[in-house]
């Protein structure tokens, strides 16, 4: 049995790797455009968090962790409504921070729930 999760800066890393293979395909190919810099200098905040979250030592103690979540579904698809509605419009910006607040209360009800579990 191991002591917990390691560090987790493996999907940070692949992504950091992704924006600098996106960046460079964009700098050779279009010889040289500035739109390729921020692709090149987005990851290095990445591969840094990434690197420290490697360096940090795994977190004492059982982790509790959800079987199943779906609010954090509902509160992804509330925010993207919410994000596109800036470019459609007011009523979907209200519509997906409505869906939004819907899922938060609805993980808040999940997670005391959960916790309410353990302490039996």
């Amino acid at each position: 049995m191991s002591g917990g999760p390691t560090g987790g800066g493996g999907p940070l890393l692949a992504w950091a790797c992704l924006l600098l293979a996106l960046g460079t395909m964009l700098a050779i190919w279009s010889e040289g455009s500035p739109e390729a810099l921020l692709f090149l200098v987005g990851a290095i905040p990445l591969m840094l968090t990434s690197a420290w979250n490697r360096a940090r030592p795994a977190p004492g103690g059982p982790r509790l962790l959800a079987r199943v979540s779906v609010p954090v579904v509902v509160i992804a698809i509330g925010a993207a409504l919410a994000a596109i509605g800036l470019t459609g419009g007011l009523w979907l910006v209200l519509v997906g921070g409505e869906i939004a607040l819907f899922g938060l209360v609805w993980l808040g009800r999940e997670i005391v729930g959960e916790r309410r579990g353990v302490r039996r």
